[in-house]
């Protein structure tokens, strides 16, 4: 059987950067996937940005993947897959009548994303410009708000393919932090006297669908029902909104502000964060978004994680509160926080047996991938 010769879309700019959203993350573990199948031949990465080199903060000059101008390849592929970048319309149509399979895969939130960047005059991204599909792939957390409008834009079949995840990246971080003698990871405490945790909230704070405004009431709800077990709420990406007049108000109004305990900072990186701040539980809330890699770093640090995840509830995963319910959620991390050492054990052990399903080389996740290029090339699994 004919191997399979894939080229992948990456947009290759000045001042890309691995850890400024998760589309890079995704684009480095779908090849590590491909390059573990031998159905598959060789994989490209397609520029589809204007610098020749990859960036060194793209973190991906280790894919052992070459980076090609796509009209350099245009005789080798079998599919495209549109990810990290959009590709020359002409020159899509000219390889889709030679016989290659045409997938764009959308990683990001695509609802959220069309009908924000408008209303709010924000930066343009997928555009609908008449790619050639033959299909479309996402993640099955977009599949409810955003697999119906791509499904009638585009016109093709629109196909959930598993949320992939590896520590490769997370580890670098966590070996440079803790060169300079920081420490990451979770350390229960026991007792009566057991200090409050020092929450950490990360929401982007660009969209709806990732907002601090329900952590930051999560925690606010734990620190009324008891002072003790909230020390520090410190919230990423705020400083912009610090002083618009909505946000202001809403912070000033609790309690954890008035005591001193909130702080609202600037875009900080998970591993420096936890490690160099000392935080010791994440918070988090999502819109139709239940898959998440802060999530999957959290729980490889065997940090609490106090998500509304209905993805990761279903696998007993983390400490879950249900849909907006931040009183619910505050009343689940004080609860949490009273569990004693042995419970964070099994904690540790759930989470990690959950993220090695997530592997890029898991045999389940190569063979779901592989399937649909094998179906869009040939036509059957």
């Amino acid at each position: 059987m004919k191997k399979i010769n894939v080229g992948v879309s990456v947009f290759v700019v000045q001042g890309a950067q691995l850890w400024s959203n998760g589309l890079n993350q995704n684009l480095a573990f779908l090849v590590m996937l491909l390059q573990q199948s031998p159905q598959v031949g060789k994989v490209f990465l397609l520029n589809g940005g204007d610098l020749d080199h990859m960036p060194a903060d793209m973190g991906l000059e280790g894919l052992n993947a070459p980076l090609v101008r796509p009209a350099d390849v245009t005789h080798e592929l079998d599919v495209v897959i549109e990810m990290g970048a959009q590709l020359p319309l002409p020159w899509l149509h000219h390889v889709r009548a030679l016989g290659v399979k045409i997938i764009t895969f959308f990683v990001g939130h695509t609802y959220a994303d069309n009908a924000e960047a408008p209303m709010f005059d924000g930066p343009s991204g997928q555009i609908f410009n008449g790619t050639p599909w033959h299909e479309i792939w996402t993640l099955p957390h977009h599949m409810k708000a955003s697999g119906p409008l791509l499904r009638t834009v585009s016109r093709v079949p629109v196909i959930a393919v598993p949320h992939i995840w590896s520590p490769l990246f997370i580890q670098k971080q966590i070996d440079a932090v803790e060169k300079d003698g920081h420490q990451f990871g979770y350390q229960p405490s026991s007792g009566a006297d057991r200090p409050g945790w020092r929450a950490a909230i990360f929401e982007p704070n660009i969209s709806v669908v990732k907002s601090g405004f329900i952590p930051m009431l999560v925690c606010e709800q734990a620190y009324r029902l008891d002072q003790r077990s909230v020390s520090m709420m410190m919230v990423m990406n705020t400083v912009q909104m610090k002083e618009h007049p909505t946000f202001n108000r809403f912070a000033i109004n609790l309690d954890l502000t008035r005591d001193h305990k909130a702080s609202y900072e600037p875009r900080v990186a998970f591993v420096e964060c936890m490690a160099q701040h000392k935080m010791n539980a994440v918070v988090s809330h999502q819109w139709e978004c239940g898959l998440n890699y802060l999530y999957y770093d959290a729980l490889y640090g065997g940090y609490p994680l106090i998500h509304n995840s209905e993805y990761l509830a279903a696998d007993g995963i983390g400490i879950y509160y249900p849909h907006f319910e931040a009183s619910i959620g505050g009343q689940a991390m004080l609860d949490a926080w009273r569990q004693e050492p042995e419970f964070w054990d099994d904690y540790k052990k759930a989470g990690a047996a959950y993220l090695r399903k997530l592997d890029p080389a898991h045999p389940d996740n190569v063979d779901a991938f592989v399937k649909r290029l094998q179906f869009s090339v040939e036509g059957k699994p």
